[in-house]
């Protein structure tokens, strides 16, 4: 798993260029949209580079987010970015998902964004079940999950990610999402279908 990571760390970010380059429709903007310009705790599970948790930091200054990850080589570029992006309320550092280490019900907002769809489903439940525990119980979380487009054009450029990502990824992408997220304590409260993907957010 750290081999991928290292591998794909690179060019992460390309996935923007590809998939999320229309404003109205980007599912980042979807997911700030949900958070409230007030003065909230947000952790970013498995930020990444920190595409999400930089925007959620630029636009809701009130906001305290942290972004965690186990692979260094996404830190690295993660916290390359943040130094550039020249954001105060924002760190990101190393911490497993599964055990935060955070404080229970202690955070307000709680981003899952391309995540689940390649994890095993033990892994997944534990990250789950580890969200549900430090979120507030008047928090959410904020899942963003590819979905698979009817459009022809862009059944064809999604074809890659069909053929790239983990054997599992077709089952999840046909699940039902209610049902799954009902199974690990959360209730669907909205959803936002955006480019190539669709924004959930989750109440307990």
């Amino acid at each position: 798993m750290n081999l991928t990571y290292k591998i794909i760390s690179g060019f992460y970010d390309l996935i923007d260029v590809i998939y999320f380059r229309k404003d109205v429709t980007n599912p980042r903007k979807a997911i700030v949209n949900y958070i409230p310009d007030e003065k909230v705790r947000v952790l970013d599970i498995c930020t990444g580079t920190a595409s999400n948790s930089i925007l959620i930091a630029k636009q809701k200054r009130k906001a305290k987010v942290l972004g965690i990850d186990i692979s260094k080589d996404m830190l690295r570029i993660a916290n390359e970015k943040i130094q550039k992006s020249g954001v105060k309320n924002l760190k990101a550092k190393y911490a497993d998902a599964t055990n935060t280490k955070l404080g229970t019900g202690s955070v307000d907002i709680i981003v899952i964004s391309l995540v689940l769809h390649e994890l095993s489903k033990d892994l997944a439940d534990k990250i789950l079940s580890e969200a549900g525990r430090i979120l507030k119980p008047d928090g959410k979380v904020i899942v963003l999950e590819w979905e698979q487009p009817t459009d022809f054009l862009k059944k064809v450029l999604f074809l890659p990610l069909l053929l790239l990502e983990p054997k599992g990824f077709r089952k999840f992408l046909h699940n039902d999402k209610k049902s799954y997220f009902a199974e690990h304590g959360f209730n669907v409260k909205s959803m936002k279908h955006c480019d190539y993907s669709c924004v959930y957010e989750l109440t307990k």
